[in-house]
């Protein structure tokens, strides 16, 4: 079989470990071309560099090999087994410096021209605020929650419906015959949300030729006026169902601002982590680059080095693979930071509410961490506990339970009306029905009306059932309060240990970057290798990431805090909520 002239690096390394292995085991070796004879093995096998740059290697047998055979060997003419060529650097990175930041490495990571997709076009760095204001205007998740005000005062309105004034005409005529008249009607009633008092009153005519039984349709020549009241005494004069309606439906546009609030919180919760995700992500992808400018640096150095014979070409390949592994990190970086900017786009819009794409020179470093302080934790417990929608959500759902259950004592009171009625002829003509003295009908009517079911336990039942739900929202609003203590808490808590996590990260970001200057010093020296220095420059990068994380981590937890409390957010200049509609 014809042996190869030329193997990858991995190869290479295989077979360089097993002429190792079996140089140390036999005292001889054969001489190449020299078939049974034995010679006593060198030292060690040459890696001096050849004059075309590769590094050649002799076929190695052992003693006990040739020695266990019965019949001479005759060996082949000898020939380099595995050859290692310095190929051409990897592509690093191409030159950034003129390059617009929202560009990848190669080409652009998205086009501004897809449908939907539009690069922020301001130069100043991008900052939290910006972030939440864009999501206070436009924002469309928030923007539907606060349609929560309209619903509710459509439900308001359609509840004072109740107390509209009814109107109502008719007309009749009958045809000729035995009798033969006219007839027409026009009413109003009112209901009243005082006391529950509830009015009516009209007008009618009715001309022509009547049975006798139906003589009290026919009126005097101008018509007839009437009215009266209806005057509750005992049920439904405190409350009725229009009004325990009406009363609900306010509360329900009160209910629609905790649902908002809360709501406002969690989106803004939410564009907060995404923003400092994206300002960690332009710092990871800033030391990915920072990371493969050393080694496409030290490419340089090495192949000087390597053609003045100083080094093995072999250093050079071993950095030439670091290139290429920290070329797949850019890839890697440039990815993330795409996402995070993308994820980022749903909060950060303009005016229209279209997304925006944050430009990559709008990136600014991740703010150093603030040592938290008992101030902020105090101050955070007070603000949570008098602030959070969850108590005045609890509380205004308390009061709706009440109103019912107001209601429901009320049905179990006796129905007793007071009505008041009466009528008056109009006009010159006398009414047939008129009294013997000729004057005018007029009557007026006062009575009193008593109803009431006797069992009641309709009402007495939904009494039964209101209080089992009060006192289900009472032990509902003492467990709020525990729970948004307990929030407050952890999320301190968090923000305490990301501050001292970091403190830790920053150290050993120090101590790494000291020992990798330090390693690529000794590689300066010539006392020490590329593997050594990968082994540090790893190390000190893995570490800045730490750091990055740690950074990111500790505004993420702020967040969560100010979130926590209510004040995220409350800062901005601009901040108001829109006031709710009237109740009335």
């Amino acid at each position: 079989m014809k042996t190869p002239q030329h193997i990858s690096v991995p190869v290479f390394v295989l077979v360089a470990t097993a002429l190792a292995a079996l140089q140390a085991c036999a005292p001889t070796v054969c001489a190449a071309g020299e078939p049974g004879r034995f010679v006593p093995a060198p030292d060690a096998v040459s890696m001096e560099p050849s004059p075309h740059g590769t590094l050649g290697l002799q076929p190695i047998l052992t003693q006990s090999f040739l020695q266990a055979t019965d019949a001479p060997m005759s060996l082949p003419p000898a020939t380099p087994i595995g050859t290692v060529e310095v190929l051409p650097a990897p592509a690093a990175a191409p030159d950034r410096s003129s390059l617009p930041r929202d560009v990848a490495p190669s080409k652009p990571s998205i086009s501004p021209q897809l449908p939907g997709l539009k690069l922020d076009d301001r130069a100043a760095p991008l900052t939290l605020e910006d972030v939440l204001r864009s999501v206070l205007l436009s924002y469309p998740l928030l923007q539907a929650v606060e349609r929560e005000r309209g619903i509710a005062a459509g439900k308001l309105t359609t509840a004072m419906g109740a107390f509209d004034t009814k109107v109502n005409m008719a007309g009749q005529s009958l045809a000729p015959g035995t009798y033969e008249n006219y007839r027409s009607d026009f009413g109003f009633s009112q209901q009243f949300m005082t006391g529950g008092i509830s009015a009516f009153g009209g007008f009618r005519t009715g001309f022509g030729d009547f049975p006798t039984y139906n003589l009290g349709q026919k009126t005097a020549n101008a018509g007839e006026w009437r009215g009266g009241l209806n005057i509750p005494l005992a049920r439904d004069r405190e409350i009725d169902r229009a009004r325990a309606s009406r009363a609900q439906a306010a509360l329900d546009v009160s209910l629609a601002e905790p649902t908002i609030e809360r709501s406002r919180l969690d989106y803004m919760k939410s564009a907060a982590r995404s923003y400092w995700n994206w300002l960690g992500s332009g710092e990871r992808y800033a030391a990915t680059e920072r990371l493969l400018e050393l080694a496409t640096e030290r490419d340089k150095q090495l192949s000087l080095k390597v053609n003045s014979g100083i080094v093995a070409s072999i250093e050079r390949v071993d950095n030439q693979q670091n290139i290429a592994l920290r070329n797949g990190l850019i890839v890697q970086a440039d990815r993330a930071l795409q996402q995070s900017s993308i994820e980022l786009s749903l909060y950060h819009r303009n005016e229209s509410g279209q997304p925006l794409l944050a430009r990559r020179s709008r990136l600014s470093p991740v703010p150093t961490p603030v040592e938290p302080t008992v101030e902020l934790y105090e101050q955070s417990i007070a603000r949570a506990s008098s602030a959070r929608p969850e108590f005045q959500r609890l509380s205004l759902q308390r009061e709706k339970l009440l109103v019912e259950r107001k209601l429901a004592v009320n049905q179990t009171l006796p129905g007793i009306d007071g009505q008041l009625m009466g009528n008056q002829d109009a006009g010159y003509g006398k009414s047939p029905l008129s009294g013997p003295n000729g004057l005018d009908r007029q009557v007026l009517q006062a009575a009193l009306v008593f109803q009431m079911p006797v069992q009641r336990r309709d009402a007495f039942g939904k009494i039964q059932t209101l209080d089992s739900q009060l006192t289900q929202i009472n032990r509902q609003l003492s467990y709020a309060g525990d729970q948004v203590r307990a929030e407050v808490q952890d999320a301190f808590s968090l923000l305490e240990r990301a501050y001292e996590f970091h403190e830790q990260a920053k150290q050993r970001l120090e101590l790494a970057r000291l020992v990798a200057l330090a390693e690529r010093e000794q590689l300066r020296l010539g006392r020490s290798d590329v593997l050594r220095v990968t082994l540090r420059e790893q190390a000190k990068f893995e570490a800045e990431l730490a750091e990055v994380n740690a950074r990111q981590e500790y505004w993420r937890a702020e967040s969560d805090l100010r979130a926590a409390d209510t004040s995220l957010g409350l800062n901005l200049p601009e901040f108001q909520l829109p006031a709710a509609p009237p109740n009335e």
